[in-house]
Protein backbone atom coordinates (compact mmCIF):
# COMPACT_ATOMS: atom_id res chain seq x y z
CA UNK A 1 0.00 0.00 0.00
CA UNK A 2 1.26 3.49 -0.86
CA UNK A 3 -0.02 6.66 0.79
CA UNK A 4 -1.29 9.41 -1.46
CA UNK A 5 0.68 12.38 -0.22
CA UNK A 6 -0.35 15.92 -1.05
CA UNK A 7 2.28 18.51 -1.93
CA UNK A 8 1.82 19.95 1.57
CA UNK A 9 2.62 16.57 3.13
CA UNK A 10 5.73 16.16 0.99
CA UNK A 11 6.80 19.69 1.91
CA UNK A 12 6.50 18.87 5.61
CA UNK A 13 8.67 15.78 5.15
CA UNK A 14 11.31 17.75 3.25
CA UNK A 15 11.31 20.56 5.84
CA UNK A 16 11.68 18.02 8.64
CA UNK A 17 14.51 16.25 6.85
CA UNK A 18 16.40 19.49 6.19
CA UNK A 19 15.73 20.69 9.74
CA UNK A 20 17.32 17.60 11.28
CA UNK A 21 20.36 17.94 9.02
CA UNK A 22 20.68 21.63 9.94
CA UNK A 23 20.41 20.89 13.68
CA UNK A 24 23.02 18.13 13.41
CA UNK A 25 25.35 20.41 11.44
CA UNK A 26 24.85 23.25 13.95
CA UNK A 27 25.71 21.02 16.87
CA UNK A 28 28.75 19.67 15.04
CA UNK A 29 30.15 23.21 14.84
CA UNK A 30 30.63 23.50 18.59
CA UNK A 31 34.15 23.17 19.96
CA UNK A 32 35.09 19.66 21.04
CA UNK A 33 37.64 20.16 23.80
CA UNK A 34 38.04 16.50 24.76
CA UNK A 35 36.88 13.03 23.86
CA UNK A 36 34.23 13.40 26.60
CA UNK A 37 32.73 16.28 24.60
CA UNK A 38 32.20 13.92 21.68
CA UNK A 39 31.41 10.58 23.30
CA UNK A 40 29.39 11.65 26.39
CA UNK A 41 28.37 15.20 25.38
CA UNK A 42 30.78 16.72 27.88
CA UNK A 43 28.60 15.28 30.68
CA UNK A 44 26.29 18.28 30.30
CA UNK A 45 22.98 16.65 29.33
CA UNK A 46 19.83 17.64 31.22
CA UNK A 47 17.07 15.27 32.23
CA UNK A 48 14.56 16.32 29.55
CA UNK A 49 17.04 15.68 26.73
CA UNK A 50 18.08 12.35 28.28
CA UNK A 51 14.52 11.13 28.73
CA UNK A 52 13.34 12.13 25.26
CA UNK A 53 16.43 10.61 23.65
CA UNK A 54 16.02 7.33 25.56
CA UNK A 55 12.46 7.09 24.27
CA UNK A 56 13.27 8.04 20.67
CA UNK A 57 16.28 5.75 20.47
CA UNK A 58 14.10 2.76 21.27
CA UNK A 59 11.35 3.48 18.73
CA UNK A 60 11.98 2.47 15.14
CA UNK A 61 9.63 2.62 12.16
CA UNK A 62 9.12 -1.16 12.19
CA UNK A 63 8.31 -0.78 15.90
CA UNK A 64 5.31 1.36 14.99
CA UNK A 65 4.12 -0.97 12.26
CA UNK A 66 4.72 -4.11 14.36
CA UNK A 67 2.97 -2.93 17.53
CA UNK A 68 -0.12 -1.84 15.60
CA UNK A 69 -0.12 -5.16 13.71
CA UNK A 70 0.13 -7.20 16.93
CA UNK A 71 -2.62 -5.06 18.47
CA UNK A 72 -4.78 -5.94 15.46
CA UNK A 73 -3.96 -9.65 15.78
CA UNK A 74 -3.88 -10.35 19.51
CA UNK A 75 -4.80 -7.22 21.47
CA UNK A 76 -3.08 -5.09 24.08
CA UNK A 77 -0.80 -7.81 25.51
CA UNK A 78 2.11 -6.95 23.20
CA UNK A 79 2.27 -3.69 25.16
CA UNK A 80 3.84 -5.62 28.05
CA UNK A 81 7.20 -5.05 26.37
CA UNK A 82 6.58 -1.30 26.66
CA UNK A 83 5.36 -1.41 30.25
CA UNK A 84 8.16 -3.81 31.10
CA UNK A 85 10.52 -1.11 29.84
CA UNK A 86 8.98 1.30 32.35
CA UNK A 87 9.87 -1.06 35.19
CA UNK A 88 13.39 -1.58 33.80
CA UNK A 89 13.94 2.19 33.56
CA UNK A 90 12.87 2.60 37.18
CA UNK A 91 15.47 -0.04 38.03
CA UNK A 92 18.07 1.85 35.97
CA UNK A 93 17.35 5.06 37.86
CA UNK A 94 17.22 3.59 41.36
CA UNK A 95 19.90 0.87 41.24
CA UNK A 96 22.40 1.38 38.42
CA UNK A 97 22.69 5.14 37.91
CA UNK A 98 24.69 5.80 41.13
CA UNK A 99 27.32 3.26 40.09
CA UNK A 100 27.59 4.48 36.51
CA UNK A 101 27.80 8.17 37.45
CA UNK A 102 30.04 7.54 40.46
CA UNK A 103 32.49 5.46 38.42
CA UNK A 104 32.59 8.20 35.72
CA UNK A 105 32.65 5.61 32.95
CA UNK A 106 31.94 6.30 29.28
CA UNK A 107 31.00 2.75 28.28
CA UNK A 108 29.28 -0.21 29.90
CA UNK A 109 32.28 -2.50 29.23
CA UNK A 110 34.45 0.06 31.07
CA UNK A 111 32.22 -0.35 34.13
CA UNK A 112 32.40 -4.13 33.82
CA UNK A 113 36.22 -3.92 33.78
CA UNK A 114 36.20 -1.95 37.03
CA UNK A 115 34.10 -4.68 38.61
CA UNK A 116 35.42 -7.85 36.92
CA UNK A 117 38.60 -7.10 35.00
CA UNK A 118 39.74 -6.51 31.44
CA UNK A 119 38.53 -9.85 30.01
CA UNK A 120 34.92 -8.99 30.84
CA UNK A 121 35.36 -5.59 29.18
CA UNK A 122 36.78 -7.03 25.96
CA UNK A 123 34.02 -9.67 25.81
CA UNK A 124 31.20 -7.16 26.25
CA UNK A 125 32.71 -4.63 23.84
CA UNK A 126 33.22 -7.24 21.14
CA UNK A 127 29.80 -8.84 21.37
CA UNK A 128 28.06 -5.43 21.51
CA UNK A 129 29.86 -4.14 18.42
CA UNK A 130 29.06 -7.29 16.44
CA UNK A 131 25.44 -7.29 17.61
CA UNK A 132 25.05 -3.59 16.76
CA UNK A 133 25.85 -4.29 13.12
CA UNK A 134 24.16 -7.68 12.68
CA UNK A 135 21.12 -7.32 14.94
CA UNK A 136 20.43 -3.59 15.04
CA UNK A 137 21.67 -1.42 12.20
CA UNK A 138 21.04 -3.83 9.33
CA UNK A 139 17.57 -5.01 10.45
CA UNK A 140 16.54 -1.41 11.21
CA UNK A 141 17.70 -0.26 7.77
CA UNK A 142 15.98 -3.17 6.06
CA UNK A 143 12.65 -2.87 7.86
CA UNK A 144 12.66 0.92 7.92
CA UNK A 145 13.31 1.35 4.24
CA UNK A 146 10.66 -1.28 3.50
CA UNK A 147 8.24 0.95 5.36
CA UNK A 148 9.30 3.98 3.36
CA UNK A 149 9.07 1.98 0.15
CA UNK A 150 5.57 0.69 0.85
CA UNK A 151 4.14 3.87 2.36
CA UNK A 152 5.83 6.64 0.41
CA UNK A 153 6.79 4.89 -2.82
CA UNK A 154 10.56 5.34 -2.39
CA UNK A 155 12.88 2.88 -4.09
CA UNK A 156 14.29 0.76 -1.25
CA UNK A 157 17.98 1.25 -1.97
CA UNK A 158 17.51 4.95 -2.72
CA UNK A 159 15.73 5.37 0.61
CA UNK A 160 18.47 3.40 2.38
CA UNK A 161 21.17 5.57 0.84
CA UNK A 162 19.43 8.81 1.79
CA UNK A 163 18.77 7.69 5.37
CA UNK A 164 22.29 6.31 5.79
CA UNK A 165 24.06 9.42 4.50
CA UNK A 166 21.87 11.80 6.50
CA UNK A 167 22.19 9.85 9.76
CA UNK A 168 25.95 9.35 9.40
CA UNK A 169 26.33 13.07 8.64
CA UNK A 170 25.12 14.44 11.96
CA UNK A 171 26.12 11.42 14.08
CA UNK A 172 29.74 11.39 12.92
CA UNK A 173 30.20 15.15 13.09
CA UNK A 174 28.35 15.98 16.31
CA UNK A 175 28.77 12.90 18.49
CA UNK A 176 26.39 12.12 21.35
CA UNK A 177 25.13 15.71 21.71
CA UNK A 178 23.97 15.79 18.08
CA UNK A 179 22.29 12.40 18.51
CA UNK A 180 20.50 13.38 21.72
CA UNK A 181 19.20 16.77 20.62
CA UNK A 182 18.00 15.53 17.23
CA UNK A 183 16.31 12.69 19.13
CA UNK A 184 14.42 15.26 21.23
CA UNK A 185 12.94 16.80 18.07
CA UNK A 186 12.14 13.36 16.67
CA UNK A 187 10.45 12.26 19.90
CA UNK A 188 8.18 15.31 19.90
CA UNK A 189 7.14 14.77 16.27
CA UNK A 190 6.54 11.07 16.90
CA UNK A 191 4.38 11.66 19.98
CA UNK A 192 2.29 14.41 18.37
CA UNK A 193 1.66 12.44 15.19
CA UNK A 194 0.73 9.15 16.85
CA UNK A 195 -1.43 10.91 19.48
CA UNK A 196 -3.54 12.44 16.71
CA UNK A 197 -3.81 9.11 14.90
CA UNK A 198 -4.82 7.23 18.06
CA UNK A 199 -7.46 9.84 18.92
CA UNK A 200 -8.92 9.76 15.41
CA UNK A 201 -8.96 5.95 15.34
CA UNK A 202 -10.78 5.74 18.68
CA UNK A 203 -13.23 8.41 17.53
CA UNK A 204 -13.87 6.51 14.29
CA UNK A 205 -15.01 3.37 16.15
CA UNK A 206 -17.29 5.38 18.45
CA UNK A 207 -15.11 5.72 21.54
CA UNK A 208 -13.66 3.44 24.20
CA UNK A 209 -16.98 1.90 25.23
CA UNK A 210 -17.80 0.98 21.63
CA UNK A 211 -14.33 -0.52 21.16
CA UNK A 212 -14.72 -2.69 24.29
CA UNK A 213 -18.17 -3.78 23.17
CA UNK A 214 -17.05 -4.64 19.65
CA UNK A 215 -14.08 -6.87 20.52
CA UNK A 216 -13.57 -9.98 22.60
CA UNK A 217 -12.73 -9.12 26.20
CA UNK A 218 -9.47 -11.08 26.00
CA UNK A 219 -8.14 -8.52 23.50
CA UNK A 220 -7.80 -6.10 26.42
CA UNK A 221 -6.06 -8.50 28.82
CA UNK A 222 -2.41 -7.68 29.49
CA UNK A 223 -1.88 -10.86 31.56
CA UNK A 224 -2.54 -13.99 29.50
CA UNK A 225 -2.80 -17.73 30.41
CA UNK A 226 0.33 -19.87 30.57
CA UNK A 227 -0.51 -21.57 27.28
CA UNK A 228 -0.96 -18.32 25.36
CA UNK A 229 1.30 -18.53 22.26
CA UNK A 230 2.08 -14.80 22.19
CA UNK A 231 2.51 -13.60 25.78
CA UNK A 232 2.16 -16.36 28.43
CA UNK A 233 2.21 -15.01 31.96
CA UNK A 234 5.27 -17.16 32.70
CA UNK A 235 7.19 -15.38 29.94
CA UNK A 236 5.87 -12.03 31.16
CA UNK A 237 7.13 -12.67 34.69
CA UNK A 238 10.42 -14.43 33.89
CA UNK A 239 11.48 -13.45 30.36
CA UNK A 240 10.42 -9.84 29.82
CA UNK A 241 12.33 -8.54 32.90
CA UNK A 242 15.56 -10.26 31.76
CA UNK A 243 15.44 -8.68 28.30
CA UNK A 244 14.39 -5.37 29.86
CA UNK A 245 17.27 -5.21 32.33
CA UNK A 246 19.79 -6.02 29.62
CA UNK A 247 18.43 -3.49 27.14
CA UNK A 248 17.57 -0.56 29.41
CA UNK A 249 20.13 -0.96 32.20
CA UNK A 250 23.28 -2.41 30.62
CA UNK A 251 23.24 -1.78 26.86
CA UNK A 252 25.64 0.87 25.58
CA UNK A 253 23.25 2.20 22.94
CA UNK A 254 20.68 3.12 25.58
CA UNK A 255 22.75 3.89 28.68
CA UNK A 256 25.23 6.18 26.91
CA UNK A 257 22.90 9.19 27.14
CA UNK A 258 22.62 8.58 30.90
CA UNK A 259 26.43 8.61 31.13
CA UNK A 260 26.35 12.09 29.56
CA UNK A 261 24.22 13.54 32.37
CA UNK A 262 25.28 16.64 34.31
CA UNK A 263 24.91 14.78 37.59
CA UNK A 264 23.16 11.85 39.22
CA UNK A 265 19.89 13.77 39.62
CA UNK A 266 19.62 14.58 35.91
CA UNK A 267 20.57 10.99 35.03
CA UNK A 268 17.90 9.60 37.33
CA UNK A 269 15.16 12.03 36.30
CA UNK A 270 15.98 11.45 32.62
CA UNK A 271 15.43 7.73 33.14
CA UNK A 272 12.19 8.45 35.00
CA UNK A 273 10.94 10.70 32.18
CA UNK A 274 11.61 7.87 29.72
CA UNK A 275 9.81 5.48 32.09
CA UNK A 276 6.74 7.71 31.93
CA UNK A 277 6.93 8.01 28.14
CA UNK A 278 7.12 4.22 27.74
CA UNK A 279 3.62 3.93 29.23
CA UNK A 280 2.24 5.73 26.17
CA UNK A 281 2.98 3.30 23.28
CA UNK A 282 0.23 0.94 24.46
CA UNK A 283 -2.26 3.73 23.80
CA UNK A 284 -0.51 5.43 20.86
CA UNK A 285 0.89 2.46 18.90
CA UNK A 286 -1.04 -0.67 20.00
CA UNK A 287 -4.51 0.81 20.54
CA UNK A 288 -4.89 1.98 16.90
CA UNK A 289 -4.36 -1.66 15.89
CA UNK A 290 -7.36 -2.71 18.00
CA UNK A 291 -9.43 0.05 16.41
CA UNK A 292 -8.33 -1.23 13.01
CA UNK A 293 -9.79 -4.64 13.84
CA UNK A 294 -13.24 -3.03 14.01
CA UNK A 295 -12.69 -0.65 11.10
CA UNK A 296 -11.12 -3.22 8.74
CA UNK A 297 -12.38 -6.68 9.78
CA UNK A 298 -11.50 -8.15 6.36
CA UNK A 299 -7.90 -6.89 6.31
CA UNK A 300 -5.72 -9.91 5.46
CA UNK A 301 -2.30 -8.49 6.35
CA UNK A 302 -2.06 -7.03 9.89
CA UNK A 303 1.10 -5.14 8.89
CA UNK A 304 -1.10 -2.91 6.70
CA UNK A 305 -3.32 -1.69 9.55
CA UNK A 306 -1.05 1.24 10.50
CA UNK A 307 -0.60 2.62 6.96
CA UNK A 308 -4.31 2.05 6.23
CA UNK A 309 -5.26 4.08 9.30
CA UNK A 310 -2.85 6.82 8.24
CA UNK A 311 -4.35 7.10 4.78
CA UNK A 312 -7.97 7.01 5.97
CA UNK A 313 -7.95 9.04 9.17
CA UNK A 314 -5.38 11.81 8.79
CA UNK A 315 -6.02 14.95 6.77
CA UNK A 316 -3.48 16.67 4.57
CA UNK A 317 -0.66 18.14 6.64
CA UNK A 318 -1.10 15.77 9.56
CA UNK A 319 -0.39 12.88 7.23
CA UNK A 320 2.92 14.50 6.33
CA UNK A 321 3.68 15.00 10.02
CA UNK A 322 3.16 11.32 10.84
CA UNK A 323 5.15 10.27 7.77
CA UNK A 324 7.94 12.52 9.09
CA UNK A 325 7.54 10.70 12.41
CA UNK A 326 8.19 7.40 10.65
CA UNK A 327 11.40 8.80 9.21
CA UNK A 328 12.26 10.19 12.66
CA UNK A 329 11.79 6.76 14.22
CA UNK A 330 14.12 5.17 11.68
CA UNK A 331 16.86 7.78 12.08
CA UNK A 332 16.72 7.99 15.89
CA UNK A 333 17.19 4.24 16.36
CA UNK A 334 20.11 4.05 13.93
CA UNK A 335 21.96 7.18 15.08
CA UNK A 336 22.11 5.87 18.66
CA UNK A 337 23.55 2.54 17.57
CA UNK A 338 26.14 4.21 15.35
CA UNK A 339 27.25 6.53 18.13
CA UNK A 340 27.51 3.77 20.72
CA UNK A 341 29.56 1.59 18.37
CA UNK A 342 31.97 4.44 17.65
CA UNK A 343 32.35 5.01 21.41
CA UNK A 344 33.10 1.35 22.09
CA UNK A 345 35.75 1.15 19.38
CA UNK A 346 37.44 4.40 20.41
CA UNK A 347 37.30 4.03 24.20
CA UNK A 348 37.29 0.30 24.85
CA UNK A 349 39.85 -0.70 22.25
CA UNK A 350 41.91 2.24 20.99
CA UNK A 351 42.24 4.20 24.24
CA UNK A 352 42.33 1.05 26.39
CA UNK A 353 45.35 -0.36 24.57
CA UNK A 354 46.89 2.95 23.43
CA UNK A 355 46.24 5.26 26.40
CA UNK A 356 48.40 8.06 25.00
CA UNK A 357 46.14 8.56 21.96
CA UNK A 358 45.17 12.23 21.76
CA UNK A 359 41.57 13.43 22.12
CA UNK A 360 41.59 14.68 18.53
CA UNK A 361 42.68 11.27 17.28
CA UNK A 362 40.02 9.48 19.31
CA UNK A 363 37.32 11.76 17.91
CA UNK A 364 38.59 11.18 14.37
CA UNK A 365 38.58 7.41 14.95
CA UNK A 366 35.03 7.66 16.29
CA UNK A 367 33.88 9.54 13.20
CA UNK A 368 35.44 7.11 10.77
CA UNK A 369 34.06 4.18 12.78
CA UNK A 370 30.58 5.62 12.28
CA UNK A 371 31.11 5.66 8.50
CA UNK A 372 32.62 2.17 8.32
CA UNK A 373 29.96 0.61 10.56
CA UNK A 374 27.19 2.08 8.43
CA UNK A 375 28.81 0.65 5.28
CA UNK A 376 28.92 -2.80 6.90
CA UNK A 377 25.34 -2.36 8.08
CA UNK A 378 24.13 -1.57 4.57
CA UNK A 379 26.03 -4.53 3.15
CA UNK A 380 24.59 -6.94 5.75
CA UNK A 381 21.06 -5.92 4.73
CA UNK A 382 21.42 -8.33 1.80
CA UNK A 383 21.77 -11.15 4.35
CA UNK A 384 18.99 -9.93 6.64
CA UNK A 385 16.46 -9.69 3.81
CA UNK A 386 16.78 -13.46 3.28
CA UNK A 387 15.54 -14.21 6.80
CA UNK A 388 12.11 -15.83 6.91
CA UNK A 389 10.99 -13.78 9.91
CA UNK A 390 12.78 -10.60 10.92
CA UNK A 391 10.98 -10.45 14.27
CA UNK A 392 11.95 -14.01 15.17
CA UNK A 393 15.53 -13.37 14.03
CA UNK A 394 15.86 -10.39 16.35
CA UNK A 395 14.12 -11.90 19.38
CA UNK A 396 15.94 -15.23 19.24
CA UNK A 397 19.36 -13.58 18.98
CA UNK A 398 18.57 -11.18 21.82
CA UNK A 399 17.31 -14.05 23.99
CA UNK A 400 20.65 -15.82 23.44
CA UNK A 401 23.13 -13.00 24.02
CA UNK A 402 21.45 -10.74 26.58
CA UNK A 403 20.75 -12.92 29.69
CA UNK A 404 24.44 -13.55 30.57
CA UNK A 405 25.16 -9.82 30.36
CA UNK A 406 22.17 -8.96 32.56
CA UNK A 407 23.28 -11.62 35.07
CA UNK A 408 26.83 -10.23 35.27
CA UNK A 409 25.63 -6.70 35.99
CA UNK A 410 22.90 -7.63 38.49
CA UNK A 411 24.95 -10.13 40.49
CA UNK A 412 28.03 -7.92 40.27
CA UNK A 413 26.17 -5.01 41.85
CA UNK A 414 24.37 -6.97 44.57
CA UNK A 415 26.96 -9.63 45.53
CA UNK A 416 30.42 -8.36 46.55
CA UNK A 417 31.77 -11.94 46.52
CA UNK A 418 31.37 -12.17 42.72
CA UNK A 419 34.74 -12.12 40.96
CA UNK A 420 36.27 -12.09 37.48
CA UNK A 421 36.31 -15.88 37.09
CA UNK A 422 32.62 -16.11 37.91
CA UNK A 423 31.83 -13.30 35.49
CA UNK A 424 33.62 -14.99 32.61
CA UNK A 425 31.98 -18.34 33.44
CA UNK A 426 28.61 -16.59 33.19
CA UNK A 427 29.36 -14.53 30.08
CA UNK A 428 30.90 -17.32 28.01
CA UNK A 429 28.96 -20.26 29.42
CA UNK A 430 25.68 -18.38 29.37
CA UNK A 431 26.24 -17.34 25.75
CA UNK A 432 26.89 -20.95 24.73
CA UNK A 433 23.74 -22.05 26.58
CA UNK A 434 21.71 -19.37 24.85
CA UNK A 435 23.05 -20.26 21.40
CA UNK A 436 22.26 -23.95 21.89
CA UNK A 437 18.70 -23.12 22.97
CA UNK A 438 18.36 -20.74 20.03
CA UNK A 439 19.30 -23.49 17.58
CA UNK A 440 17.20 -26.23 19.20
CA UNK A 441 14.21 -23.96 19.94
CA UNK A 442 12.67 -26.18 22.67
CA UNK A 443 10.75 -23.23 24.19
CA UNK A 444 9.39 -19.80 23.21
CA UNK A 445 12.14 -17.16 23.26
CA UNK A 446 10.88 -15.54 26.49
CA UNK A 447 11.21 -18.86 28.34
CA UNK A 448 14.61 -19.42 26.68
CA UNK A 449 15.78 -16.03 27.98
CA UNK A 450 14.71 -16.95 31.52
CA UNK A 451 16.48 -20.35 31.38
CA UNK A 452 19.68 -18.80 30.03
CA UNK A 453 19.55 -16.10 32.72
CA UNK A 454 19.16 -18.68 35.50
CA UNK A 455 21.99 -20.79 34.07
CA UNK A 456 24.24 -17.73 33.86
CA UNK A 457 23.64 -16.86 37.51
CA UNK A 458 24.49 -20.42 38.59
CA UNK A 459 27.67 -20.34 36.51
CA UNK A 460 28.62 -16.96 37.99
CA UNK A 461 28.11 -18.15 41.55
CA UNK A 462 29.97 -21.44 40.96
CA UNK A 463 32.88 -19.72 39.23
CA UNK A 464 33.15 -17.06 41.91
CA UNK A 465 33.20 -19.58 44.75
CA UNK A 466 35.97 -21.53 43.03
CA UNK A 467 38.35 -18.54 43.23
CA UNK A 468 39.36 -16.08 45.98
CA UNK A 469 37.01 -13.24 46.78
CA UNK A 470 37.94 -9.81 45.38
CA UNK A 471 39.68 -7.42 47.74
CA UNK A 472 37.55 -4.80 49.47
CA UNK A 473 39.19 -1.97 47.53
CA UNK A 474 38.37 -3.72 44.24
CA UNK A 475 34.63 -3.45 44.87
CA UNK A 476 34.71 -0.05 46.58
CA UNK A 477 31.84 2.03 45.22
CA UNK A 478 30.82 -0.76 42.81
CA UNK A 479 28.43 -2.86 44.95
CA UNK A 480 25.11 -2.13 46.58
CA UNK A 481 26.45 -2.29 50.13
CA UNK A 482 28.73 0.63 49.27
CA UNK A 483 26.32 2.58 47.08
CA UNK A 484 26.70 5.80 49.05
CA UNK A 485 30.44 5.73 48.34
CA UNK A 486 29.82 5.37 44.63
CA UNK A 487 29.05 9.08 44.47
CA UNK A 488 31.58 11.74 45.26
CA UNK A 489 28.73 14.13 46.09
CA UNK A 490 25.18 13.22 47.05
CA UNK A 491 22.30 15.19 45.48
CA UNK A 492 20.63 17.80 47.69
CA UNK A 493 17.77 16.61 49.88
CA UNK A 494 15.06 18.24 47.72
CA UNK A 495 16.34 16.47 44.60
CA UNK A 496 16.31 13.13 46.37
CA UNK A 497 12.74 13.84 47.51
CA UNK A 498 11.64 14.70 43.94
CA UNK A 499 13.19 11.49 42.66
CA UNK A 500 11.55 9.35 45.34
CA UNK A 501 8.13 10.90 44.65
CA UNK A 502 8.60 10.30 40.92
CA UNK A 503 9.57 6.69 41.51
CA UNK A 504 6.64 6.07 43.85
CA UNK A 505 4.22 7.67 41.37
CA UNK A 506 5.53 5.53 38.51
CA UNK A 507 5.26 2.33 40.56
CA UNK A 508 1.70 3.13 41.66
CA UNK A 509 0.72 3.99 38.07
CA UNK A 510 2.08 0.71 36.73
CA UNK A 511 0.38 -1.29 39.49
CA UNK A 512 -2.96 0.39 38.69
CA UNK A 513 -2.58 -0.15 34.94
CA UNK A 514 -1.68 -3.83 35.22
CA UNK A 515 -4.49 -4.37 37.75
CA UNK A 516 -7.02 -2.65 35.49
CA UNK A 517 -5.98 -4.56 32.36
CA UNK A 518 -5.19 -7.91 34.02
Amino acid sequence: MQLQLHTIDLSIIVVYFLGVLWLGWKLSRRELKSEDSYFVAGRQLGWVAIGASLFASNISSEHLIGLAADGFRTGLAVGNYEWGATVALILLATVFVPFYIGAKVRTMPEFLEKRFGVSARIYLSTITIVANVLVRISPALFAGTMVLESLLGFDRWTAMLLMSVATVFYTALGGLAAVVYTDVVQAVILLIGTSILSYNALDAVGGWAALRAGLDASMFDMVRPADDPEMPWVGLVLGVPVLGVWYWCTDQTIVQRVLGAKDVHNARMGAMLAAGLKILPVFLFVLPGLCGRLLYPDLDNPNLVFPTLLGDLLPTGLLGLVAAGLIAALMSSIDSTLNSTATLVSIDFVQRFRPNTSAASLIKIGRWTTVVVMIFGVAWVMVVERAESLFQYLQQVNAAISPPIAAAFIVGVFWPRANSRGAMFALVGGLLTGLVLMVLEPFPFLITAAITFGSSIMLLVAGSLSAPAPLAEQVEGLTWSRVERALSQQPPHYQRLIFRLSTASACVTMACLWTHFA
